[in-house]
């Protein structure tokens, strides 16, 4: 589909849906691998083996490079300082050369810090597994995991502010928000706690493990999706209220153009799916329990974002048309969740998903 709408005169559809679609599966795939950072920086045991479903998207960064490539196929079609005579206000930072090698450094080091860090916590895993025998790494291998946990998450933090400033806000070269750098960032972790969500229960009945991803583990991973659903609130209005409060044209311009006129519906769904729903839904107990009300929540979330993501890149390059989702979008979309599925299945086939000492986190937490 992405092809065909190449060759029928749809190209800057198509790589506008390829685009923001990118932007969108990097940082979600990103933030998995982060959370698992996370809950060994945090000695959180409660996680069990959803460490390992999140540890299991560190094959899509690597992807992640050869789609980061494509898009110098389509460059002129996205980047508009790019086109006409050079700014010299912004020098060489917004060149081709100095955007694509910096941009991709950043892409490749997460990637090997991302892969780093997972390989020191499978080792032991792979160990017994050759051994037959139960293995615990020692205090100074702990340490070492610990560490490049701490590393890649400061990391993530700092590239990923760089890279949505690039591939978001240059869009626009006349809107700047200092605060945008962490609602990116902190937007794909919200995102990366509801696919691990649905990872989790997909995998949890495909797998037979109901004993190991209990009610109550999913009550945990509840509370931080509704957690980081009001920080994502709490980032947009402060970034909001600076804004109208600023009224400055060059800078109101970007957010009055979502959120009035023919892009003012994708606004408000993006609103209602990534924090009214979520935050109405998931403010019980019951529903963060209950799989098929949980994996409910998290899906409508998910695809907020999605649309979020969508909404942020499109108007700032598309000539001032309205919204439009249709083949090219839907088609670019089922290309990149075949991709991520298709790196966690590589994974999956390579590398033990049952982690014996994660399986044991959990019995030990539900005995108490």
């Amino acid at each position: 589909m992405f092809l065909w709408a190449l060759a029928s005169g749809r190209a800057d559809r198509a790589w506008q849906a390829y685009h923001f679609n990118f932007v969108f599966f990097i940082v979600v795939a990103q933030a998995l691998v982060v959370f698992a950072a996370t809950q060994k920086l945090a000695k959180g045991h409660w996680s069990g083996l959803m460490i390992r479903f999140a540890e299991a998207a560190v094959p899509f960064l690597f992807v992640a490079l050869v789609l980061f490539a494509g898009l110098y196929l389509g460059r002129f079609h996205l980047f508009g300082w790019l086109r006409g005579a050079p700014r010299p206000d912004i020098g060489a930072w917004f060149t081709t050369k100095v955007f694509f090698v910096r941009n991709g450094l950043i892409l490749a080091l997460l990637a090997w810090l991302s892969w780093r860090f997972v390989r020191r916590d499978l080792a032991p895993d792979i160990q017994e597994l050759a051994d037959g025998r139960p293995v615990d790494p020692d205090p100074e291998e702990k340490g070492r995991i610990m560490r490049d946990a701490a590393i890649m998450t400061m990391a993530f933090a700092f590239g990923y502010s760089l890279l949505g400033f690039d591939f978001v806000m240059s869009l626009n070269h006349k809107w700047m928000s200092n605060l945008y750098g962490a609602f990116y960032f902190m937007g794909g972790f919200l995102g990366a706690l509801g696919a691990l969500a649905v990872l989790s229960l997909a995998l949890r009945r495909a797998m037979g493990l109901q004993a190991l991803i209990s009610p109550r583990q999913l009550h945990d991973l509840g509370k931080l999706v509704f957690g980081f659903t009001v920080f994502w609130g709490y980032l947009m209005w402060a970034q909001f209220l600076v804004i109208w409060y600023g009224n400055i044209p060059e800078e109101t311009y970007f957010v009055w153009y979502r959120l009035w006129g023919p892009w003012r519906p994708v606004g408000a769904t993006v609103f209602i799916l990534v924090f009214v729903v979520p935050f109405l839904g998931l403010l019980g107990v019951r529903p963060k329990k209950y799989p098929p009300t949980f994996l409910a929540f998290v899906s409508v979330s998910l695809v907020g974002l999605w649309l979020e993501r969508y909404l942020e890149v499109v108007p700032s390059i598309n000539g001032g048309a309205g919204p439009a989702i249709g083949v090219p979008e839907i088609g670019v979309t089922i290309l990149y969740v075949g991709l991520f599925l298709l790196a966690f299945g590589w994974f999956a086939a390579r590398y033990p998903m049952l982690s014996p000492r994660l399986a044991a986190d959990t019995l030990e937490r539900e005995a108490h």
